[in-house]
């Protein structure tokens, strides 16, 4: 039981620390956030960067590329789309060319998401889930 509330008042806070973040990203007018490391453990005797976040100007997180080797690498890069609902309504997952591996589209009806499309690297649909509400009587 302790482990559960520990957990409930982390979720909390992080959920208040997120919704902070994205007002000062709006009031600060933040365009790109970059994360550097240094591993002193390992030797590296500099920062590098390891990830890099941009913003629209609602705040919405719009691309994030994080990289591996001491930052000499790109690792992972994604596109996000929003509706004008801040619905994420397009995710795209990008290689290091900027080609897409994968795509996700999601349909919002009500502003509730009813369905997800995944389409492959040649943007051919590959898989689809449907989402179903039950609704308090």
């Amino acid at each position: 039981m302790k482990h559960l509330f520990i957990i409930v008042i982390l979720t909390i806070v992080a959920f208040q620390v997120s919704a902070q973040s994205k007002s000062d990203i709006i009031t600060k007018g933040i365009e790109v956030r970059k994360y550097y490391e240094q591993d002193i453990e390992d030797g590296d005797k500099e920062l590098y960067i390891f990830k890099e976040e941009y913003f629209n100007h609602q705040g919405e997180v719009i691309e994030i590329k994080t990289y591996k080797n001491s930052g000499k690498e790109l690792d992972e890069w994604f596109k996000y789309k929003y509706d004008d609902n801040a619905n994420l309504i397009e995710e795209i997952e990008l290689d290091e060319k900027g080609e897409q591996i994968e795509r996700m589209v999601s349909i919002y009806k009500n502003n509730l998401k009813v369905e997800k499309l995944y389409y492959d690297h040649k943007d051919r649909l590959r898989q689809r889930r449907t989402y179903e509400y039950e609704y308090r009587k």
